[in-house]
């Protein structure tokens, strides 16, 4: 709605064909970029999927450093113009993580496993990446939240659960499955 107010702002002040053109350039442009176009989320309730369109730059063992456990930490590069918007990796519910920053969101499935979406490198951050509220649910491949703008997407994932992407693989949020969760036996 802003990009077309300001489109007929442009064109009631515009003396000019050229930023009227301009104008409806950046409208076509704005319209691309936040526009989502419907996914095909695989059924597959133990997976896990990618949250955001791009390309696998790392997989990484490493210590979660937010909930202090070790984890498998796989790294997104996202294109600049890419999709703007962020799927849930995973159904469950959106969690606080107690002195965490703000580009970090969790959301905790059912089993009880926590994974974690972290944006960095980019512009607006301080924002969660996840919009829904703590406490709220969140459905597998559903649109939870904004990149915002970053172009780098990191997923945090418990440490037993099997790995299904490779390196330099590219990725569809909601779509691509990045792991699967083990069943633990009791």
């Amino acid at each position: 709605m802003l990009l077309l107010g300001l489109v007929a702002l442009s064109s009631a002040l515009a003396e000019s064909w050229l930023l009227l053109g301009l104008s409806l350039l950046l409208f076509v442009a704005g319209c691309a970029f936040f526009h989502d176009a419907p996914r095909n989320t695989p059924a597959k309730p133990l997976g896990i999927l990618s949250p955001a369109d791009g390309v696998v730059s790392f997989r990484r063992e490493c210590h979660d450093p937010y909930l202090a456990r070790e984890a498998i930490r796989i790294g997104i590069t996202v294109p600049l113009f890419s999709n703007y918007l962020l799927r849930a990796p995973i159904e469950g519910e959106v969690t606080a993580i107690e002195g965490a920053p703000r580009k970090v969101s969790c959301i905790r499935t059912d089993e009880g496993e926590s994974i974690l979406i972290v944006v960095s490198r980019g512009w607006l951050l301080g924002v969660r990446p996840v919009w829904a509220g703590f406490g709220d649910r969140v459905g597998q491949g559903r649109i939870c939240g904004a990149r915002r703008l970053s172009r780098v997407v990191d997923v945090y994932l418990p440490a037993d659960c099997r790995v299904e992407v490779q390196l330099g693989q590219p990725l569809r949020c909601g779509e691509t499955v990045l792991a699967t969760l083990l069943r633990r036996s009791a």
